[in-house]
């Protein structure tokens, strides 16, 4: 047959269409399909079966954005004043200190648009087609409007197809409805009106067959497809700047206050003492940049880098390096159950033999004999002709036999005859001998199974239908099995429910994630018994389900009033997922969505954090921020564990570092006004500055988690890291030091430059004793696991500042001078006091301090 392809139109509708008018419009024989030539044709004017390419950002727009941070720019700007006012060293190296900076952001986003990219290369997918009366496999991306194509058990929908032939035919279309049991494909054509989960006539892109085989006419292709419908619909997302981000952009607005201060203050004395004002602005600029610190943003991405490769080793992907950090201030998780909850993976879920006479039987010798009759019932067990392979349910089967130690493997040369599942026999049955005689086995729907029974006993009967009943609250997949001997009459032998099961180690992690303070909704398309089960199972307490069209009836404000009381929403639609989250965030909540469908693809749009599984669809994996290499829930919550520990670890730097410069500056500054004149040398502020400050602060990546991480309810998006309570804090141990300082210098009987160094030395060493001793600001050192690289890093400090004036090179460099016991005792107080005090006050109060 051949047409003008010009004049065909896109069908509306297909699924309420016969197969012959489907057909028609297209202008397709299907025994025959498309002539060569006329899928060409078509092809140039439909273009490719494929979604829009993703475009991977450039790597000078990743460079770009990382490098128009606020601090990023004022670091940038104090290096270029520092290099104009002549100060070339010290600007140079503030400089090159932005290249780690904008590095680790950079690095981060490119590694998971490559890791990406690899996944979208291995998942190019091919269909089998028939052109010209022949079948043979094509790139999907080929395929066009009215192409026939064959499908069997193990294929991905590679387009929308109108179904037109099914033999046992059963799709599992979770990725696009939620729901976790496959659902039998028929030719018959379905109501106008029915939903996309009703729609049993067609098979769409992205969906998987699970038993059985099929044709379908291809009726949209790429974008006009559902999955194209919804990867379409995704806008340009807008992110909110993550809570670390915020914390620097009002560290940014604090030093610009203090280095306007500083600049008016130097100022000021300059002019009282006569100076220049050309003289007093310079000396005013030069405070403000040396008052900048430069180790903040080094900081954070050291440790948000680390943190990256932590999680990848656990098989978490992080496409956005402060992805993790937003992860663990996430007070609300919007999950899905397929795939996330659960395996993804139909399994057996419950065995129930029937008896001859009391009702029920058990015990492991009668549930492995159901099973191995139920296997031979399966014609597909038998035989794998065709290509048909073995369904879902037959799989199933055959691991639970296998797993009771029992052979699955079924000898060929025993089968006499299958009548396979039929529209109006709704079950599979085979003969075969057995033990030397003929045996008939159904396998199917329970109530049509029982019926081939229907002389049997009372007893069995109420037992049968108790457990169907029983099955069906627990969210079953409900099969019956009957058997004959010879001509003999039936007998029921029992029942078997198949379920995708909950995965491992799921209920910890829930109860872990509620005991965080971590509010769970997990949204389904699933039917409402199957959905409480799952949350049941899973510790969500499933109290009240709510449909999804009772959250389409709410309002907004009403949805965000019963927000705090939601767990479990079944039958949802995508668009009514993504409204609950662009809700939730409305109303102040940080939301992370898990998912691995085309239908998660929207609220995953729309989450502050999008959490997508390593094997789930591509259309998902584009919209996160997150890959979960081993699809679990349980490994989420590891991660949001991790994301609350670098958040206090990055905490503990900034009061580190923040402390360490209140330190400096003001003995700088009360040195100076003292008339001291240059109390530093430029070498010792760039070796505190530079190396000590940041390595040390470095080593707080290595920082375990504290005690009762989890156990502590999330910290607000609007709570700074550092509160004015904090800062207060910060200041007072800050200026300790400085003012120590002072008095050593003041005081030393042995001149200036001597007096000078026993200064520089009690700020170095109360410096390398803050560090460990801050490394948590509420529990005492004692309850502390162990920091060796911290510990190590602040010996090292103190043994290569007491070798200075021993080491000629340094000591000159330096102006470094011996000290004797008693000046270091005077050091060794300037450098505990803070601490002892901080580790009473945390031991006995068990209240914030820093020292």
């Amino acid at each position: 047959m051949t047409t003008d392809s010009s004049t065909l139109q896109p069908i509306a509708h297909a699924h309420a269409l016969t197969t012959g008018a489907v057909a028609d419009r297209l202008a397709v024989e299907p025994r025959v399909g498309l002539a060569t030539a006329e899928a060409a044709a078509r092809a140039a004017r439909w273009g490719a079966n494929e979604l829009a390419g993703v475009e991977s950002p450039a790597i000078w727009r990743m460079v770009l954005e990382a490098a128009t941070e606020p601090f990023v720019l004022l670091l940038a700007a104090a290096g270029i004043g520092a290099v104009l006012l002549n100060e070339v060293r010290d600007g140079l190296l503030v400089l090159l200190g932005l290249i780690p900076i904008v590095g680790a952001d950079v690095v981060t986003e490119y590694r998971g648009e490559r890791a990406l990219a690899a996944l979208r290369a291995a998942s190019a997918p091919a269909a089998r087609v028939r052109r010209d009366g022949v079948v043979g496999d094509v790139p999907a991306a080929g395929l066009v409007p009215g192409d026939v194509v064959l499908v069997r058990v193990g294929d991905v929908v590679p387009a929308d197809l109108r179904v037109h032939a099914a033999d046992r035919l059963l799709v599992d279309r979770s990725v696009l409805t939620g729901e976790s049991l496959p659902e039998a494909a028929t030719v018959q054509p379905d109501a106008e009106a029915a939903e996309l989960a009703a729609r049993h006539s067609m098979l769409y892109a992205g969906t998987s067959v699970v038993a059985g085989r099929g044709e379908g006419i291809v009726v949209a292709t790429g974008a006009a497809t559902e999955v194209g419908r919804i990867a379409g619909g995704l806008s340009t997302r807008l992110r909110r700047r993550s809570p670390l981000q915020l914390e620097l952009d009002r560290l940014v607005r604090i030093l610009l206050v203090v280095a306007i201060g500083l600049i008016a203050v130097t100022s000021g004395l300059g002019f009282l003492r006569g100076n220049p004002l050309g003289e007093n602005l310079l000396a005013g600029i030069s405070a403000a940049i040396a008052a900048i610190p430069e180790e903040p943003p080094i900081l954070l991405a050291v440790i948000l880098g680390l943190g990256a490769y932590r999680l990848l080793r656990r098989g978490v992907l992080v496409r956005r390096l402060n992805a993790e950090e937003i992860l663990g201030a996430v007070d609300l998780v919007v999950t899905d159950k397929t795939g996330t909850l659960t395996e993804n993976r139909l399994a057996i879920a419950s065995v129930t033999p029937i008896g001859s006479a009391s009702g029920t039987l058990d015990g492991p010798d009668a549930r492995l004999a159901l099973l191995v009759d139920a296997l031979r019932a399966e014609d597909d067990a038998w035989s794998h002709e065709h290509g048909a392979g073995r369904s879902s349910f037959t799989q199933a089967l055959a691991i639970g036999v296998e797993s009771a130690g029992a052979e699955a493997r079924l000898p060929r040369k025993d089968l006499v005859a299958t009548e396979p599942f039929a529209g109006s026999r709704p079950y599979t049955s085979t003969v075969a001998r057995r033990d030397g005689a003929l045996e008939t086995l159904a396998i199917g729907a329970p109530e049509v199974i029982a019926g081939l029974a229907a002389g049997g006993e009372r007893a069995e009967v109420e037992a049968w239908h108790a457990e169907i009943a029983a099955a069906a609250e627990r969210g079953e997949r409900v099969v019956g099995v009957a058997r004959r001997r010879g001509d003999g009459p039936w007998t029921l032998r029992g029942l078997i429910g198949f379920a995708d099961l909950l995965r491992p180690g799921i209920a910890e992690s829930t109860r872990a994630a509620r005991d965080a303070g971590i509010q769970i909704v997990m949204v389904t398309g699933d039917h409402p018994a199957t959905a409480r089960s799952i949350a049941r199972e899973a510790g969500l307490e499933a109290g009240q389900v709510v449909l999804g069209s009772e959250l389409a009836a709410m309002s907004d404000a009403e949805l965000a009033i019963r927000l705090p009381g939601l767990r479990v929403i079944a039958r949802s639609t995508p668009d009514q997922k993504r409204r609950l989250v662009e809700v939730a965030r409305g109303a102040g909540r940080l939301v992370a969505v898990t998912g691995d469908g085309v239908n998660d693809a929207p609220a995953l749009h729309a989450a502050d954090v999008a959490v997508a599984m390593g094997s789930g669809t591509a259309v998902a994996r584009e919209a996160s921020d997150l890959v979960l290499g081993d699809d679990s829930f349980a490994t989420l919550v590891y991660g949001m564990r991790e994301g609350r520990r670098l958040v206090d670890n990055v905490q503990k730097g900034l009061v580190f570092l923040v402390s360490t410069h209140v330190a400096l500056l003001g003995f700088l500054l009360i040195a100076t006004v003292a008339g001291y004149g240059q109390p530093l040398l430029p070498i010792q502020i760039l070796w505190l500055e530079l190396f000590i400050d940041t390595s040390t602060s470095v080593a707080f990546e290595r920082e375990a988690p504290e005690p009762g991480l989890m156990r502590r309810p999330p910290r607000h998006v609007a709570e700074p890291l550092l509160t004015r309570g904090l800062l207060g804090r910060i200041s007072a141990a800050g200026a300790f030091s400085a003012v120590a300082a002072l008095a050593l210098l003041v005081a030393d009987p042995k001149g200036p430059a001597h007096g000078q160094w026993l200064a520089y030395t009690s700020l170095v060493c109360a410096q390398a004793v803050r560090a460990y001793a801050n490394r948590s600001l509420t529990v005492p050192l004692q309850r502390l696991g162990s920091n060796g690289f911290l510990l190590a890093a602040a010996i090292l400090v103190i043994v290569v500042q007491a070798a200075m004036p021993y080491v000629p090179a340094l000591g000159d460099a330096f102006r470094a001078q011996p000290l004797d016991l008693v000046e270091w005792g005077l050091v060794a107080v300037v450098a505990l006091a803070p601490a002892l005090i901080a580790q009473v006050v945390r031991t006995r109060r068990a209240s914030l301090w820093v020292a």
